[in-house]
């Protein structure tokens, strides 16, 4: 497998198993959901920035080509 093949594979599978995440926690199986977890990483200035840096990384790997 080369390696963006790779990579394509390995991103699917974060995505699939974040999707699986939210769905459970959304049945009451699990826990937080992700409009939370953010929520409660914006509640303070290191959050915020590491919110803000999860952004810009999507920003520039998958919305500036």
């Amino acid at each position: 497998m080369s390696g963006t093949a790779g990579s394509v594979v390995g991103f699917a599978l974060l995505l699939l198993t974040a999707l699986a995440l939210q769905v459970a926690a959304r049945r009451g199986s699990c826990g937080v959901t992700v409009a939370r977890a953010v929520g409660a990483a914006m509640r303070t200035t290191p959050g915020r920035a590491a919110v803000l840096v999860v952004w810009l990384w999507l920003g520039v790997h998958f919305l500036a080509r």
